[in-house]
C-alpha cells in the first residue's frame, strides 16, 4: 500500500510539475533559461557523480590536447547545454511549425530528401549532443512522420506521460523493449519510407560490438547496423547544435555509406565501426555539447576512473 502511494505520489508530482514548468516556459522564457543555466552551475558542484565521469572521460579521451580547466570548463558547459535543451522542450511544445522553423533552422534536408527517395525508409543516426531531444521535431515540421526509439522508464505511467510530451512536440514513440515488438514497429516505419531517430551512444556492458572509440574501445550496440542491413534502409546522420549564442541548427549529413559486400558478422563490425567514427568526429567538434558521462565501458569493460584521469593528466 505504501509504496502504491508513494509511486502515485511521484507521478502526480511529476505530472503538475511538468504542467508549471510548461507554462512557466511560455510566461517567462528569459527568466527560465536564466534559471536553467544558474541551475546547471550549482549541479556542476552537487552531481559529484556525472562531474567525476565526464572529466575523466574527457582526460582520457580528449586529454592530450586539453589542460585540466579546459575540461572543467567542457562539463560545466555540457551540463548547462544539457538543462537549456529540457527547457526548449518546452518551447518547442507551445510553438507553431513557422515559429520551430525559425528557433531551428535547418541545413542539409536535401541529405534525407535524397535517402528518402530510395523508397527504404531512413535511420536519422544522432547522438546526446546539442538538443538532441528536438531531431524529431524540427524533421515533423517538414513533413515527415518522425519516430524517435527510446528506453521507456520501467513504470507504465511515467512512460505514457513521456510518450504524451513526446507526442506534444511532434515526435511519435517506439520503445526499445520489448526488442521484439521494436523491431517489427521499425520495420513497418521503414517500409512505409517514414523516418526513425536513433541514439548512436547509447554504449553498453556485455553482448554487442567492441569498437574503437577515442583511443578505447566500447561496447555499441549492434541495433541499427543490422536494422539497416535487413531492411536497406538509410543511414542519414544529424545532429542539432548550440551555437555560441545559444541558438540552435539542425545539420543533416549525407548518408553513411555502408560496407554491404561482406557477409556475417565482419559485415556488421565494419559497420559499426564507421557509425562510431561519424559519432567520435561529432564529439571532437562539440565536446561541450555532448553528456560524458554516456560512455558506458572502455578498455577491459571498465568505465576509467578519476584517478587514472588524474594520471593520464600527469603524464601529459
Amino acid at each position: 500500500m505504501l509504496r502504491w502511494l508513494t509511486g502515485k505520489v511521484a507521478y502526480l508530482s511529476t505530472w503538475c510539475g511538468l504542467k508549471f514548468g510548461c507554462g512557466i516556459v511560455a510566461a517567462f522564457p528569459r527568466a527560465v533559461f536564466w534559471l536553467s543555466d544558474r541551475l546547471a552551475d550549482i549541479g556542476y558542484h552537487c552531481f559529484g557523480s556525472f562531474r567525476n565521469r565526464s572529466v575523466a572521460n574527457l582526460s582520457i579521451a580528449l586529454g592530450n590536447r586539453l589542460n585540466r580547466p579546459t575540461i572543467d570548463d567542457i562539463v560545466r558547459r555540457s551540463l548547462k547545454n544539457f538543462f537549456r535543451a529540457c527547457v526548449e522542450i518546452a518551447v518547442a511544445i507551445r510553438a507553431s511549425d513557422e515559429e520551430l522553423r525559425s528557433y531551428i533552422p535547418l541545413v542539409g534536408s536535401e541529405n534525407l530528401d535524397a535517402a528518402l527517395a530510395k523508397g527504404k525508409g531512413v535511420l536519422v543516426l544522432t547522438a546526446h549532443l546539442g538538443n538532441f531531444f528536438l531531431v524529431g521535431s524540427r524533421l515533423a515540421v517538414e513533413g515527415h512522420a518522425a519516430y524517435v526509439v527510446v528506453n521507456q522508464p520501467r513504470d507504465g505511467r511515467f512512460a505514457k506521460l513521456m510518450d504524451d510530451y513526446r507526442l506534444q512536440t511532434r515526435q511519435r514513440t517506439i520503445h526499445a523493449r520489448p526488442r521484439r515488438d521494436a523491431l517489427r514497429e521499425l520495420v513497418t516505419v521503414l517500409r512505409d519510407n517514414q523516418v526513425a531517430v536513433m541514439i548512436a551512444d547509447e554504449f553498453r556492458r556485455g553482448t554487442g560490438i567492441e569498437v574503437p572509440f577515442f583511443g578505447g574501445t566500447v561496447i555499441a550496440r549492434r541495433g541499427p547496423v543490422t536494422l539497416a542491413l535487413r531492411t536497406d534502409a538509410a543511414i542519414v546522420p544529424a545532429r542539432l547544435i548550440r551555437h555560441a549564442d545559444n541558438s540552435l541548427q539542425l545539420i543533416i549529413e549525407p548518408e553513411l555509406e555502408l560496407e554491404r559486400s561482406a557477409k556475417g558478422p565482419e559485415q556488421i563490425k565494419e559497420n559499426t565501426i564507421r557509425m562510431t567514427r561519424w559519432l567520435e568526429r561529432t564529439v571532437r567538434a562539440h565536446p561541450e555539447q555532448w553528456n560524458w558521462m554516456n560512455i558506458r565501458s572502455w578498455v577491459d569493460g571498465q568505465n576509467p576512473s578519476v584517478d587514472q584521469a588524474e594520471k593520464f593528466q600527469q603524464a601529459i
